[in-house]
């Protein structure tokens, strides 16, 4: 059977884009920055899609992570954008994706990354 990592690494490397546009911007200037909003929303849309491709078992393994919240931020993202804001985004950016990461990479380190 062919373990499907790819949601995971998918992730990690939104991770590390959304991690970028942390490092180099505050509230302010990440708002009026309409290339960055946009960016982030997709990193977003993609996040929330790989999470819908990870096995129910290994995201079980995981309860502490919101799972739901990161499809349902996909589904807004997709059907509501105009309702999502720049606020959630960066709160999203300031404090959900370091605990993702870490979970994503313990899940790669259990499912057997290479």
């Amino acid at each position: 059977m062919k373990i499907d990592l790819i949601p995971l690494r998918d992730i990690l490397k939104e991770i590390e884009f959304l991690h970028t546009v942390r490092d180099r911007s505050n509230f302010d200037s990440f708002k009026a920055n309409p290339s960055d909003v946009r960016a982030c929303s997709y990193s977003n849309m993609v996040i929330s899609e790989a999470v819908r491709r990870i096995p129910p078992p290994w995201l079980a393994d995981y309860p502490d992570t919101s799972w739901r919240a990161m499809r349902s931020i996909g589904n807004k993202l997709h059907h509501e954008y105009q309702g999502v804001s720049n606020i959630i985004l960066c709160g999203i950016i300031d404090t959900h994706v370091d605990a993702l990461k870490s979970t994503v990479e313990a899940m790669l380190v259990k499912y057997g990354a290479d």
